[in-house]
């Protein structure tokens, strides 16, 4: 399965996607110098659905926000 890593802020809204390799197989810059969150906004690591797998990260961006039930964060279309 594809992992993305995703900052929200908190009302679910991503702020930031990224996924290992995502400049291929060089270390993104995000990932080299790490992301911090400011007040109010959260980290997650996902494991994409199937169906979800192929999407841009633009398009997980802009058509997703962070629902987190249970402690475990999930994609909801926004």
């Amino acid at each position: 399965m594809k992992r993305v890593s995703i900052l929200a802020d908190r009302n679910g809204k991503i702020v930031s996607v990224s996924q290992f390799g995502d400049v291929g197989d060089k270390i993104s810059g995000i990932v080299r110098a790490g992301i911090k969150a400011e007040e109010g906004q959260t980290m997650h690591e996902i494991e994409l659905p199937k169906d979800l797998e192929n999407a841009s990260l633009l398009e997980i961006h802009e058509g997703f926000t962070i629902q987190v039930s249970h402690g475990t964060a999930h994609l909801k279309k926004a």
